[in-house]
């Protein structure tokens, strides 16, 4: 998490420096007057320069006092999506403080580079003639919203490929049913069949098992070694009653007439044993282990990133005491609890305590639901940072076009025309944008996808999605623009011109 959280702070931070440069460098033919003017006034290029510096450098100390500001703000909120506890007091440390203030300047520094070399370097006469303002705009403002819709559709991407990764994880099958079953751990041996008795007498329960460990709740680990390799057995212990609840599967039975264990596919395949095998020799062992048969693999700990563990099984002897109890409800869930938890306390006198399986399963995808939630919100952040850039672009690069739009006007061209013209010529930077995206989310998305053994597949769908997000974007941020220019009269622009 702390990776995530400052892998995503930084490129946020990325997008803040670059849409500084963005602004800057395209208001850089109005910038260029006032040096111009500076210049003519006896001040040096490098007086310039150093003004300029100093003008990002005190913005950015400006954000930093805002973003602290914010940060004590949202504390509680970070305290719960991390389920940990923020000491902001820290930020008074010296170390930190002197931490803070170097970032800040270094940060100062690269968002006011750029534009104080192109502004400082600008000629009076240049400035005049209008050709430095035109020379910024062909070479910068174009790269800018292609960029700016690289990062875009890129963010995009990545968010829609990180949630569905996580949601298809969450909604894998885990090899066992955990609907309805609530479970809990089982009660002293000599009230346990009072017990079953008033549960089974209860409306709202269907069926009542008992059983020696539970997916999720944990089992008997058993650890030995089979030709010298070590194989860690999870054993599972139940009746025929929990068996059919959880709804395992026996994909062959020998049908014993001795005692033996049921291994699952995985133990099968980690001892390198053949379907028809029907015993095993651990090492150090005096005697082989009957094979009763194969059980299909489930998740023994919960969820597909837990990996899939070997397992012994076998049901549960009438002599032998269960660990655990698992009852399968019927109806409204949580009055089935109540009601099961009032039997429980008149027959124990003790606190009940009882879980759903479902909700056990969810908790335990608890840190990839909160990575999901932070990939959103930061996402969400930096998009709309990205986006603001682009949105000021998208105005900019308008109010440049006003002389080209005002000609075409006085050349019988229509406002329709003239509105298509200056949509699509925007759009086609999105096109642009989202075929150099695309290699790139493949690149990256495809190296995160691949540390998951049970992971989507790069649908055409995502690259999509993305682009069409970007794409709508882009024309209700510039058709606005557009249209104002589109119907403008352009005696207003020549007018303003001379």
């Amino acid at each position: 998490f702390v990776i995530v959280l400052m892998s995503v702070g930084l490129l946020i931070l990325i997008f803040a420096v670059i849409n500084y440069i963005n602004l800057t460098v395209a208001q850089a033919g109005f910038r260029a007057k006032e040096m111009a003017t500076r210049r003519l006034l006896g001040s040096s290029r490098g007086e310039l320069f150093m003004r300029l510096m100093l003008e990002s450098t005190l913005l950015t100390f400006i954000s930093l006092i805002i973003g602290v500001l914010l940060a004590l703000a949202v504390v509680p909120f970070v305290n719960d999506l991390l389920q940990t506890r923020v000491d902001m007091n820290v930020l008074g440390r010296a170390v930190w403080l002197l931490a803070l203030v170097s970032l800040t300047v270094v940060v100062g520094v690269l968002s006011g580079l750029l534009p104080a070399i192109i502004i400082s370097s600008s000629k009076p006469i240049e400035v005049v003639r209008g050709t430095f303002r035109a020379k910024t705009k062909m070479v910068f403002s174009k790269f800018f919203i292609v960029f700016q819709n690289v990062i875009t559709i890129t963010m995009i991407a990545a968010s829609i490929v990180m949630v569905s990764q996580i949601v298809h994880m969450i909604n894998a099958p885990v090899g066992y049913n955990t609907k309805n079953l609530l479970a809990m751990n089982s009660v002293d041996g000599r009230l346990l069949s009072a017990f079953v008795g008033e549960l089974k007498g209860l409306s709202c329960v269907d069926r009542v098992g008992k059983t020696q460990g539970l997916p999720l709740f944990g089992s008997n680990n058993w650890t030995s070694t089979y030709q010298g390799q070590n194989i860690s057995f999870q054993q599972f212990v139940m009746d025929k009653d929990c068996y059919d609840m959880l709804g395992l599967e026996i994909l062959r039975d020998n049908h014993l007439t001795t005692e033996g264990w049921f291994l699952n596919e995985q133990a099968m395949r980690e001892m390198n044993l053949s379907e028809d095998a029907t015993s095993f020799m651990l090492d150090r062992h005096e005697r082989p282990i009957a094979i009763a048969g194969i059980v299909r693999d489930f998740y023994c700990f919960g969820n597909v990133t837990t990996g899939m563990n070997p397992v012994m099984f076998r049901f549960l002897k009438d002599n032998e005491d269960p660990w655990m109890i698992l009852i399968e409800t019927q109806g409204d869930p949580f009055a089935a609890k109540e009601a099961i938890g009032k039997v429980y306390e008149k027959v124990t006198g003790l606190e009940f305590e009882a879980f759903f399986m479902d909700e056990r399963l969810q908790k335990s995808f608890d840190s990839q639901i909160r990575l999901a939630k932070i990939v959103i919100i930061f996402s969400v952040i930096a998009i709309l940072i990205s986006l603001l850039g682009l949105l000021a672009m998208s105005t900019y690069f308008i109010q440049q076009r006003s002389q080209e739009v005002s000609v075409r006007k006085v050349f019988g061209s229509s406002n329709r025309e003239i509105l298509v013209k200056l949509v699509f010529t925007f759009l086609n930077y999105v096109l642009i944008a989202f075929v150099i995206a695309v290699p790139i989310i493949i690149y990256f998305m495809r190296d995160w996808l691949s540390d998951y053994s049970y992971r989507i597949s790069l649908s055409p769908l995502i690259f999509i999605a993305a682009g069409l997000f970007c794409l709508v974007i882009s024309f209700v941020s510039v058709f606005f623009q557009s249209y104002r220019a589109a119907t403008s009269n352009p005696v207003d622009s020549f007018r303003q011109r001379f």
